[in-house]
């Protein structure tokens, strides 16, 4: 092997050794005396390093977030990238349907994430029940608050209008309540039995 060829494989070992360690690695320049064997290695190891600086690119920006970056075609370096890239995506879209109040989401692709995700979705449906229970409930009672003035002797109650109605007038037109009469045993004795 001739010293340029040599020389030619050594910065091929150190490009790679770049590589290895996450480095960019310029492409080399083949000689123009050179073996069509090492031409061809040089060759296919430079489209080597196209790809992965077209990859790398890509994952960057992924990892930043940046969904509308556009995975690289054809780069197999790339593709299982480009698989989660399609499955944020997505997931991002679910996340939207979910905030619009559709619970029907589930994420099934990302293992213990897709179990919170599932679960959060769940808890927040449950959640969405259970305030329009207690929304339909508050609209069916009615309270009666605050300081109600009663006469001391007939127990009649003055209402807003300063008019004066039986107790279980006022009673029934304030709330969800209403009386069915009886009589206790002490009055039921005072009554009739003198």
């Amino acid at each position: 092997m001739k010293p340029p060829e040599r020389e030619l494989l050594d910065k091929l070992r150190q490009r790679i050794e770049q590589l290895t360690l996450g480095e960019n690695a310029p492409v080399l320049e083949t000689l123009e005396e050179c073996d069509d064997d090492l031409r061809s290695l040089v060759e296919a190891f430079n489209r080597y390093i196209s790809l992965v600086d077209e990859a790398r690119c890509f994952v960057e920006a992924l990892a930043a977030g940046n969904l509308k970056e556009s995975p690289p075609s054809r780069n197999q370096v790339a593709a299982p990238f480009k698989q989660l890239h399609a499955a944020l995506q997505h997931l991002t879209w679910q996340t939207g349907q979910v905030a619009q109040g559709d619970y029907s989401q589930r994420v099934h692709f990302l293992g213990e994430f897709s179990e919170s995700f599932n679960s959060m979705v769940e808890a927040l449906a449950e959640k969405e029940r259970t305030e329009a229970a207690l929304r339909e409930a508050r609209s069916q009672v009615r309270n009666l608050e605050g300081v109600i003035p009663i006469c001391m002797y007939c127990k009649k109650i003055r209402d807003d209008g300063d008019s004066w109605q039986q107790l279980e007038r006022y009673i029934s037109e304030h709330s969800e309540a209403f009386f069915s009469h009886g009589i206790c045993p002490t009055c039921f004795e005072e009554r009739f039995n003198r």
